[in-house]
């Protein structure tokens, strides 16, 4: 019994010493095949291109956001290439660069025009008429202004300041030389007249009154002057009175003697024919 423990013993002694010998012994690594080999060979080769592939791909970072954000950008107006002008209120137009040439034509405020030239004073403007774009005229520069480089515009020496004429306005006159009693057939009063004033007397026409009966004549109208002497001409015959020139008329028989009687004479001037145009009358007493 004793006996058969020992062997049991030493038999796995022996095992365990063949066991622990088994693994530390270098296992022998088996000669590859040539296939093994080729495909060994490739397999290291793809291994190291996508390895090189792998460096040349950049690392995967977070791709940065954009955005549609556009800068705000203020246009500027456009400058145009030529001179212009504007004014901040309605200024006139004049044929000259001064207030006392003829009216043309004007500029509103919020309207361009083109300058063509400037005045020697620099006051006035040169443009183009915006009522008239084919004609030009000068405006005031006081509520204007300049757009664009005036630099190289000429300037224009003005025409004489303008001369306003006065014409005066014709002053009808007249005033009484004489006045006599004539007759052919009855008796009559005839008074001679001087045209004193600037206008031409082309008619005329003459009433008479005999205060003392109050007989009033009929009226003698005439588009001539001239004087008689009794029933016959004793002057050449004038067709008109121009301003300084001496004219006779004549009135209306009476129907009764009048001497002694004062006399009221009326006589009416005219600048047209037939008593028409601009008239004056005037009157005068006598005592024949």
């Amino acid at each position: 019994m004793k006996k058969n423990r020992i062997l049991m013993i030493f038999a796995l002694s022996l095992a365990l010493i063949l066991l622990i010998s088994a693994c530390e012994m270098p296992t022998k690594k088996p000669t590859p095949s040539p296939a093994d080999v080729v495909f060994e060979t490739a397999q290291a080769a793809a291994a190291g291109t996508l390895t090189q592939q792998a460096n040349l791909v950049p690392s995967q970072t977070t791709a940065p956001i954009l955005t549609n954000t556009v800068p705000e950008i203020t246009l500027a107006p456009p400058t145009p290439n030529k001179p212009m002008v504007s004014v901040s209120k309605e200024t006139n137009c004049r044929v000259g660069p001064d207030t006392s040439f003829q009216l043309l034509g004007g500029l509103l405020p919020g309207v361009m025009a083109d300058v063509v030239a400037l005045d020697t004073s620099g006051q006035y403007y040169y443009i183009r008429n915006p009522q008239d774009t084919q004609n030009f005229c000068w405006l005031w520069g006081y509520y204007a202004t300049l757009v664009g480089d005036g630099s190289n515009l000429p300037r224009f020496t003005p025409m004489p300041t303008s001369t306003i004429t006065i014409t005066p306005t014709p002053v009808p006159n007249f005033s009484f030389l004489s006045q006599e009693m004539d007759g052919c057939v009855g008796s009559f009063v005839e008074v001679s007249v001087k045209n004193t004033g600037s206008t031409i007397w082309s008619s005329g026409s003459v009433i008479t009154k005999d205060t003392e009966t109050n007989f009033v004549t009929s009226e003698t109208k005439s588009d001539d002057f001239y004087e008689v002497n009794g029933c016959l001409y004793a002057s050449p015959i004038q067709g008109d009175l121009a301003p300084g020139e001496i004219g006779f008329l004549q009135g209306s028989d009476f129907n009764a003697p009048v001497a002694g009687h004062p006399i009221l004479v009326t006589v009416k001037l005219c600048t047209e024919n037939l008593l028409a145009g601009t008239c004056m009358t005037k009157e005068i007493t006598f005592t024949p």
